[in-house]
């Protein structure tokens, strides 16, 4: 039978911890709203700037520009085909746990989006109206080979453009189910031709155990993003860019769409195809006239933009990760709730037992002395 006693201090112990999930869900749910507000707020810029990235990209149609960030599909094609840059990638996650499974799908996203474990071939375009999946598309025609059906377009260019990733990863056995590599392996050697910038400590902490090279890191900024990191951010990868060291950009985030609903995502911020902007600015009739030249604007504006939308990614992500932690904490309080009744009823019935026990002995002993 049951100790009492034992029961007692489990009951006092689930008690504690209930009272520490549901203190932990209250400011979750506060940080929550702050960070909604900040995501809302944030929202008419943004649309804002791609109205003006559209209109913009729209006018330079059939002018003459040249600028390191923009390239025509031709360009990019043969950048691809070249494979003398890196890919890197931009990861969001949190700086900290007992959010449910908000680190681990945007983890498994950036897994399926680097190390060729993906399936599909989205071909849609993104929320500025280019096409963040050219990569996914047409690259084994222009390769002139046959595509697999397991691996998507943009990972085909990746397997093309670094072709010792693949046999290195799966030498390292880094992949989101190769249980890491040994720490001896990742001090001398990194995944090659991959680079990673990391915000957040659990992005970090994953992909320095598997062997990615992290060029940089940030900590302490997932549940309250500022707009100056995402511009420190942006000037990293637009000097690598325009240095050549690096020839595609890819954002990783957990896109917020509601309270309860959160989707991990991936956006290229560059290159910034041309081609892709001219559908979708002839839909746009009206004309503006820019001061002093449009050229001039765009220049000052495709930095901006960059920043901007890491920004927004952030701003998404906090709001992403509170609302997983407000839930998490929500559902635990409950669940303890419920484990603490199940308890009293479990010790009142071991008290019950323990107590007729007692009067079948009282009883008993009395009859042997008659």
């Amino acid at each position: 039978m049951a100790n009492l006693q034992h029961i007692r201090r489990r009951i006092k112990s689930v008690k504690n911890i209930q009272k520490i999930t549901n203190a932990m869900d209250m400011i979750a749910r506060s940080r929550f709203n702050a960070a909604r507000e900040a995501l809302l707020s944030n929202l008419p810029y943004v649309a804002k700037t791609k109205e003006i990235m559209r209109r913009v990209m729209g006018q330079m149609r059939g002018q003459e520009y040249e600028h390191p960030f923009v390239m025509t599909r031709d360009e990019l094609r043969e950048n691809v085909e070249q494979g003398e840059g890196k890919f890197l990638f931009v990861i969001i996650a949190s700086d900290k746990g007992l959010a449910g499974s908000f680190s681990s799908n945007v983890l498994k996203e950036a897994h399926d989006t680097i190390e060729y474990d993906g399936t599909g071939d989205s071909t849609s375009l993104d929320d500025d109206g280019d096409d963040e999946n050219f990569h996914k598309k047409n690259f084994d025609a222009i390769k002139g080979i046959k595509p697999a059906p397991s691996r998507t377009q943009r990972q085909q260019r990746q397997m093309s453009a670094t072709g010792s990733i693949a046999k290195t990863a799966t030498r390292g056995g880094g992949g989101a189910a190769g249980g890491g590599v040994s720490r001896e392996y990742h001090d001398a050697n990194y995944i090659e031709g991959i680079e990673l910038i990391t915000v957040g400590r659990k992005a970090t902490t994953h992909f320095k155990q598997r062997g990615y090279n992290i060029i940089k890191s940030y900590h302490g900024i997932s549940e309250r993003p500022q707009y100056k990191y995402a511009k420190e951010i942006a000037d990293l990868i637009i000097e690598r860019f325009e240095s050549g060291e690096i020839i595609d950009v890819t954002l990783i985030y957990t896109q917020f769409k509601s309270a309860i609903s959160c989707t991990p995502d991936d956006v290229t911020l560059l290159p910034i195809v041309t081609d892709d902007y001219a559908k979708t600015s002839a839909n746009l009739k009206e004309e503006y006239i820019y001061e002093p030249d449009v050229v001039k604007i765009l220049n000052d504006f495709l930095p901006r933009r960059i920043a901007t939308r890491i920004y927004g990614a952030m701003l998404h992500s906090a709001a992403a990760e509170l609302s997983s932690r407000m839930n998490a904490m929500s559902n635990a309080t409950d669940n303890a709730q419920e484990l603490v009744g199940k308890l009293n009823l479990f010790y009142n019935k071991v008290r019950q037992a323990g107590i007729t026990n007692e009067i079948n002995e009282i009883v008993g002993g009395a009859n042997a002395l008659e």
